[in-house]
């Protein structure tokens, strides 16, 4: 029992030992399975060790070069600190120096203030000029421009209607006389004189009518558009209002009914006078008579025959002379006058800026230089190769006066006259000879001299923006042709004004082109003491823009002109034909070839034309000097000049005209049928 007992009680044991074995076992397991947890988590701890060595390698490195950019920094800083507190001191210094210098000037200011405010006190009430728009130089300009239009307006038109008057004349006259035979048919009838001539009155008053209405409007829209275009090249004018005027028109339409129908009641009386026997007859042809020529047998005898048929011919029918001559020299002198006002017109900047002024650049120094500037500025212009010449000048604007007559004047005061006298001409109107202003005496350009009704040896009245007067002595008349100057001389000007002061320079280039002369004016623009420039130049060249719309007026007057004169030549030739066409007939049959029996008549058409070109030409001279002197502007000065090659062109124009009609005569001089026309009317 024992023995059972302690064999359980040692399998009890034995089995506790195999329960620890195996707890031993798992728990040596166990512990081995920790232990290399642990290995494995002592190596990442490790790695995370080195990690962070370099980590802290890496912040050691920044942190080394972050700390010595921060003391450069704040070495720099520290640098700057200093620099602005000495900045601050010295500023704080100036501030009290300028404070005192402020305190100083505000004092000084405050006495030129008071001093100031008594100066005010001590002037006068303002004076109050009130000026019309005649005061204005554009309006009073576009006036005078528009009377000059109308002076044209009253010399032409009477041209033109006399040659209408006489073209209409002959015209009807024609017409008349070629239906002498209805005529004197009608008169035999029972018809009473009113009753035939109102057949041609209703005739010419048609004629009247349909021109009279083309006639307006030409002379109401097309030729007024045309002027305005022309004149808005000179001013600043709005679009033109055309408006119909009906008491011009009917003046107009009045004026050529009483030419044209009083033309043809005369033509019409004329042949209603004869009987109706002789109406139905042809008509005697003229009588041949000696002419003038005849007494003058050195040139007579030199004659073959057919020319001197021409001369009795040409002296046989006196209305039809006088109508050819004094037709061409209307419209030649037309012709003429038109080109004598391009010619004129043209010659305007020449004469001024080539005959009176010879400078090609006018500087105008600033009011404020002292006289170092204003030498300074000289010396430095002289210096500069592309100018040549210049000269000193004092320039100023006042008011010229003679009794109730006054005009602005520019008055040039002459400093050194030797020197002056290259680049200003001072030419006398009457001896046409280079003059020099006499002391205590002015020159007066020719224009305001006129204006101003004065002449050498008269006194006028200069009056400046003071309203100071004084009497100057006026010596000479000189010429000019752009605006209103006089000229002074220096010690005269500071007797009656003040010191003299130069404020224009007049210079004379190198021979530059418009190119390099505006590049001169650039560089001079960009001194200090220059005010303004003005360039000759371009002061031409706007004179000559101007004057080129007055062109327009030239073509319509050579226009008119050249189909009036063909109207006339054509208009006589066929009277030329209708009358003499039996003695035509009668020469052809007599064995005249078709250029003999044209010569015949061209020739005497000719040598009329040829007069009335020659008489043309005269004619067109003075009627171009009445016109230059009426329409002269206020400003400017016309030169009555044609030239040479305006003269051909006249009488070029004219002989084409001429050749034209001629051209159309020897076709109809062909066409004459010899039977027909030499056909007794019984």
């Amino acid at each position: 029992m024992i023995l059972e007992n302690t064999k359980n009680t040692l399998e009890e044991k034995i089995k506790e030992i195999e329960q620890s074995k195996t707890q031993i076992e798992n728990g040596i397991s166990q512990i081995e399975n920790e232990i290399s947890s642990g290995k494995q988590e002592l190596q990442n701890a490790q790695n995370q060790i080195d990690l962070a060595k370099k980590q802290i390698e890496t912040a050691e490195k920044n942190l080394a070069s972050t700390k010595k950019t921060t003391y450069a920094k704040i070495d720099s800083g520290k640098t700057q600190i200093q620099e602005a507190k000495n900045k601050i001191i010295t500023a704080q210094e100036e501030l009290e120096k300028n404070k005192q210098e402020f305190d100083e000037k505000i004092k000084e200011a405050e006495g030129k203030i008071i001093d100031a405010k008594e100066e005010i006190s001590q002037i006068e009430n303002a004076t109050w000029y009130i000026l019309d728009r005649n005061s204005n130089v554009g309006y009073v300009s576009l006036v005078q421009d528009t009377e000059s239009i109308a002076n044209l307006g009253a010399v032409f038109p009477i041209v033109f209607f006399v040659i209408a008057t006489l073209i209409s004349l002959t015209s009807m006259t024609r017409m008349v006389e070629e239906q002498r035979v209805q005529i004197g048919t009608l008169k035999a009838l029972g018809y009473n004189k009113m009753q035939i001539a109102g057949k041609y009155v209703i005739y010419a008053a048609l004629a009247c009518i349909i021109g009279g209405i083309l006639g307006t409007w030409v002379g109401f829209i097309t030729i007024p558009k045309i002027i305005w275009k022309m004149y808005s090249m000179m001013y600043t004018m709005p679009d033109m209002q055309v408006e119909f005027n009906i008491k011009y028109a009917l003046i107009g339409l009045l004026t050529a009914s009483i030419c044209i129908i009083g033309a043809t009641i005369y033509a019409s009386i004329k042949e209603l006078l004869c009987t109706p026997a002789e109406l139905m007859r042809p008509k005697a042809p003229k009588k041949g008579k000696r002419v003038l020529l005849e007494k003058i047998p050195f040139i007579w005898k030199r004659l073959n025959f057919t020319r001197k048929v021409t001369v009795r011919n040409m002296f046989r029918y006196k209305k039809r002379f006088l109508m050819t001559v004094i037709g061409i020299m209307g419209c030649t002198a037309l012709i003429v006058t038109g080109f004598g006002i391009r010619d004129s017109i043209k010659s305007i900047p020449t004469n001024q800026y080539e005959k009176v002024f010879n400078y090609d650049m006018q500087i105008s120094l600033k009011n404020s230089l002292d006289e170092n500037q204003k030498q300074r500025l000289i010396e430095k212009i002289k210096e500069n190769e592309q100018i040549t010449k210049i000269v000193e000048l004092n320039m100023k604007s006042e008011t010229a006066k003679n009794e109730n007559k006054e005009q602005e004047v520019q008055i040039i005061v002459l400093n050194n006259e030797n020197e002056e006298q290259d680049l200003i001409n001072l030419i006398d109107t009457k001896t046409k000879e280079k003059i020099k202003v006499k002391p205590n005496e002015i020159c007066l350009t020719d224009k305001t001299a006129d204006l101003l009704g004065v002449g050498e040896g008269d006194y006028i009245t200069l009056e400046n923006s003071n309203n100071k007067e004084e009497k100057v002595k006026i010596s000479n008349v000189v010429e000019n042709y752009v605006s209103h100057y006089i000229y002074m001389p220096k010690d005269m000007y500071e007797n009656l004004y003040e010191k003299y002061d130069t404020n224009v320079v007049f210079m004379r280039d190198n021979e530059l082109d418009e190119k390099q002369e505006e590049t001169l004016a650039k560089e001079l623009m960009q001194e200090n003491e220059v005010g303004g420039i003005n360039l000759i130049s371009s002061s031409m060249r706007a004179i000559d823009n101007t004057m080129k719309s007055l062109n327009y007026v030239v073509i319509i007057l050579i226009v008119s002109a050249g189909l009036l004169a063909f109207v006339v030549l054509y208009n006589l030739a066929n009277v030329n034909i209708s009358e003499r066409i039996r003695e035509l007939a009668t020469i052809k049959v007599l064995g005249f070839y078709d250029k003999e029996v044209y010569s015949y008549i061209s020739r005497e058409s000719t040598v009329l034309t040829i007069m009335g070109i020659l008489i043309g030409l005269f004619a067109g001279n003075f009627l171009n000097i009445f016109i230059m002197k009426t329409c002269e502007i206020n400003t400017l000065r016309f030169a009555c000049i044609i030239e040479p090659q305006s003269y051909i062109y006249s009488v070029a124009i004219t002989l084409i005209f001429t050749a034209i009609v001629n051209i159309v005569t020897y076709f109809a001089l062909k066409k004459i049928d010899m039977i027909e026309s030499l056909k007794s009317v019984e």
